[in-house]
């Protein structure tokens, strides 16, 4: 029967090329070409493989245990086709390069603090809850059966249990130094994987439009203090090495309005009593319980609050917790995060 149905097909084709006249003799030419060019393409992208990759940063500390935790080097022996990401950040840049493949998410049963355009897209039957970013459920990673996990700070303490199910696990994390740099970073090395080498460029243009537009906005004013908000208590960040938010200092050109504030990823404690004794022409406070802004202005803008110079010049700029707390270093959520500095300090 098979060898009937290859017959009978040979014979089909013969009839119809004895049939076509030139011009239908021209396009069988170039769809030959386009044949050829895709079979090119794809030896190109094999060509890349197998392909080491190092994380964008060797080590990273493990607070709880005192410990630190050493990645290393993944070679990838084909273009991974199953990715799971426990990072929101870097789940975005794989978006906007537009890598497919996801197969796991860290979605949190739809609860976790995802930027919505992800979760639009991520948060769905056809790819895998894994968890949340700081508990991970490895039943459901294993599952999802992954050719390569990238993972964050926050999931670092798990590097060796993840590595368990796949040796492909790759840290995605900077040092916080040179921040802008790092996302360029983070953004080549997907491209580097997933061959989106045009697109990164495109993309990584666009986002330095946007911090140049920033450090020019930055010079208008004199000084400028980032704090964080969560369950009406207040932390305070200046430029400091450990700050989690230096980089709206180092990297998009604010002066701080202080630089003696305790560095550390979470801030030092900062009484309202405080941001008036520096006294902030511009004070950004960041939403870290992704609250209504209202309800954030009813505890910020107090008695104390109102006597600084920057609610007076109505130069208190809130902003949205998840892309700046959650989601930092995804290559469309820092442009998100540039454009709310922009829009908020016309």
């Amino acid at each position: 029967m098979k060898k009937w149905k290859y017959l009978s097909a040979v014979a089909a084709l013969t009839l119809m090329l004895a049939a076509c006249n030139s011009d239908e003799g021209t396009k069988s030419g170039e769809s030959t070409d386009d044949t050829k060019q895709t079979e090119q393409s794809e030896a190109a992208e094999n060509s890349a493989f197998p392909m080491t990759v190092s994380s964008l940063t060797k080590t990273s500390q493990d607070e709880e245990k005192g410990t630190t935790i050493t990645f290393e080097d993944v070679t990838l022996e084909k273009m991974p086709e199953r990715i799971v990401t426990l990072d929101y950040g870097f789940l975005d840049t794989l978006d906007a390069l537009g890598v497919e493949g996801i197969v796991g998410v860290a979605a949190g049963a739809g609860k976790g603090n995802m930027p919505e355009h992800l979760k639009e897209k991520y948060v769905n039957s056809d790819v895998a809850d894994v968890g949340t970013l700081k508990q991970i459920d490895f039943e459901a990673v294993a599952a999802a059966n992954p050719d390569v996990i990238f993972i964050s700070g926050r999931q670092s303490p798990f590097y060796e249990e993840l590595k368990e199910i796949t040796p492909n696990v790759i840290f995605i994390g900077s040092d916080n130094e040179n921040y802008i740099d790092a996302v360029y970073e983070s953004v080549d090395l997907a491209a580097k994987i997933f061959d989106k080498e045009e697109k990164a460029e495109e993309l990584k243009a666009s986002l330095q439009e946007k911090v140049d537009a920033v450090k020019e906005k930055a010079a208008d004013y004199e000084n400028a203090l980032v704090a964080m908000y969560d369950d009406k208590k207040l932390s305070g960040f200046d430029n400091g090495k450990d700050s989690r938010f230096a980089y709206v200092y180092n990297d998009f050109g604010f002066v701080p309005s202080t630089t003696e504030i305790d560095s550390s990823a979470h801030g030092s404690d900062f009484s309202y009593e405080s941001i008036l004794s520096v006294d902030p022409e511009v004070l950004f406070i960041i939403d870290r319980t992704a609250s209504d802004v209202e309800t954030i202005k009813a505890d910020i803008e107090n008695d104390i609050i109102k006597k600084t110079r920057a609610y007076k010049e109505g130069k208190i700029v809130y902003l949205d917790g998840v892309n700046w707390y959650f989601s930092s270093n995804g290559v469309t959520t820092e442009a998100d995060k540039l454009d709310e500095i922009l829009n908020e300090l016309k």
